[in-house]
């Protein structure tokens, strides 16, 4: 049986796929995180007052894209953007770290790996003193769970 040149190139196409495939390293997990309860500061008839804040389950995707399985991507699902880019750390020993942290100042997101959990903060408009009731300071939390892509 002859091989027509289209033929080799998708076998070729296949082969490299295949060996990209096995050469991710397995630490490249994907989770699927959940809101599971939230809280924050509120200002309300002249002053900042701390308030539990209705869940809107809202869900997000961590992953890790293939060329670069230490560098994971943060999506709230129904959104087209990268919410956070974060970095996981591999230590000397070949161990990786259980967390990771995302954003910046006044807003960010720590993801632990191992208790599969999640805190979400948003710091600003206690700190610059909005007493516009618009720019609410929160924290959030939610579960995680690994998934196959």
């Amino acid at each position: 049986m002859e091989l027509s040149l289209l033929n080799w190139r998708r076998l070729i196409a296949f082969a490299i796929s295949v060996g990209l495939a096995g050469a991710v390293p397995a630490h490249a997990e994907t989770l699927l995180c959940v809101e599971d309860v939230a809280g924050g500061l509120r200002f309300v008839d002249g002053q900042w007052q701390g308030v539990k804040f209705k869940t809107g389950a809202t869900q997000y995707a961590i992953t890790a894209p293939a060329s670069d399985p230490l560098t994971y991507q943060v999506k709230q699902i129904g959104k087209d953007y990268v919410q956070f880019t974060c970095t996981r750390l591999k230590f000397d020993n070949g161990m990786l770290s259980d967390q990771i942290s995302c954003g910046g100042l006044g807003y960010g997101m720590i993801i632990n790996f191992a208790k599969l959990r999640y805190v979400e903060v948003y710091s600003l408009g206690y700190i610059d003193d909005d007493r516009s009731g618009q720019n609410t300071p929160s924290i959030t939390g939610g579960k995680c769970s690994t998934i196959s892509p």
